[in-house]
């Protein structure tokens, strides 16, 4: 399985749901979504000219697109913190999941 960007992030606010904290750092999400998604095929693949994978990059997109349209900040389901790179579930990103 291929996972799409809007799939990652619907995984994303999942696992920002069931942390302790509803805060991980981008690095701890792409950690917890690899153990619990496992991607296989081009996903695993570690990208060109890149030192992580397909699927870690497309977990970083979250970053790079948060203010986009479809972006998780944009829609006010999470916050991200540029001083600590993490992110934090809001109560509507709660009631999304």
């Amino acid at each position: 399985m291929i996972y799409t960007e809007g799939m990652i992030r619907k995984e994303a606010l999942k696992e920002l749901d069931s942390h302790p904290r509803g805060t991980l750092t981008t690095s701890e999400l792409i950690q917890a979504l690899e153990l619990r998604l496992k991607p296989t095929g081009k996903d695993a693949e570690v990208a060109d000219n890149r030192s992580d994978t397909y699927f870690s990059q497309k977990v970083r997109n979250l970053v790079s697109h948060r203010a986009q349209s479809t972006g998780l900040v944009h829609q006010g389901l999470a916050v991200y913190d540029p001083d600590n790179e993490s992110w934090a579930i809001t109560e509507l990103g709660k009631k999304s999941v």
